[in-house]
């Protein structure tokens, strides 16, 4: 049988070059692994996980971005396939280490500067590493998608530690760095696909007010 989810947004964001780097808001969640080679350049011990392309600030193949580095304090408050389910949801803290493109994974992770909210209704999404443990503390038995709140938090109050780089080039700066939107990690690269920005980067903001369905 299938579930309908109606989602309705009303908002007005600021995209500056291609890329939405927040402190906190809304976003989904899923999980995966084999994060071994994240794209930042440093694995992890403690939990990880990869963020969306238009937060992480850079494209496949260009190596970190901004995101790399940066600690967030996850909690999980709906589950857009079972509605009915109230929990118990839980909250952990993670370093994001990798990205989540756009490009094949268009429904979590396809945010754009043109349409900056993915099909669940959210600006961010955490694609939460399963090897270092991270999903298992996080995901509700039987629950392995969620929707909730992010907030950026102090490295310091993540338990973990980071390992060797794997390549030249590689950055967690984020760790270290003032939180967004002031502070700046590991900086940004190059220009998020299908954006709506003019050719010199400007700032665009982005008004939108949308109904969208969902079908599971």
């Amino acid at each position: 049988m299938k579930s309908v989810i109606l989602l309705s947004v009303a908002a007005s964001l600021t995209v500056v070059k291609g890329y939405l780097q927040l402190p906190s808001g809304n976003t989904s969640f899923t999980q995966y692994s084999g994060c071994g080679s994240p794209a930042c350049g440093v694995t992890a011990t403690g939990f990880s996980a990869a963020i969306n392309q238009l937060a992480f600030g850079s494209v496949p193949g260009l190596g970190a971005g901004d995101g790399c580095g940066r600690c967030f304090a996850l909690t999980g408050t709906a589950d857009p396939y079972s509605p009915a389910f109230t929990g118990p949801f839980n909250s952990i803290i993670v370093k994001v280490t990798d990205m989540c493109p756009v490009e094949g994974n268009e429904q979590w992770c396809g945010q754009t500067t043109s349409d900056p909210i993915n099909s669940f209704g959210t600006e961010f999404h955490f694609d939460i590493c399963e090897d270092t443990g991270g999903a298992a503390a996080f995901f509700p038995s039987g629950h392995t998608a969620l929707t909730g709140t992010f907030t950026e938090v102090s490295c310091s109050e993540w338990s973990g530690s980071d390992g060797s780089d794997l390549w030249n080039g590689a950055c967690i700066s984020g760790e270290s760095a003032a939180f967004w939107p002031d502070g700046v990690g590991c900086g940004n690269q190059g220009v998020l696909p299908l954006s709506s920005l003019n050719a010199q980067g400007r700032e665009l903001t982005v008004t939108w007010n949308k109904e969208r369905r969902y079908e599971h």
